[in-house]
């Protein structure tokens, strides 16, 4: 699976196909793509932040630097 950044890049590689696309119908299946890919990043963010978690027992651990 691929990275939060990589699926990012990915919706906005759709994004501009869009933009750079001449008909309608064209453009709206580019958009459909870029929401998939920016889903899947929401997924892969939640799978890391919950298996995180986890790891460490259900407590959330936070930097004292922040």
């Amino acid at each position: 699976m691929g990275t939060i950044r990589d699926h990012r890049r990915c919706a906005e590689e759709c994004v501009a196909m869009a933009r750079a696309a001449n008909e309608d119908k064209d453009k709206a299946l580019w958009l459909t793509l870029a929401q998939s890919w920016l889903r899947l990043a929401e997924h892969v963010s939640r799978a890391g932040h919950t298996a995180g978690n986890a790891a460490e027992g259900g407590n959330e651990v936070r930097d004292a630097r922040a």
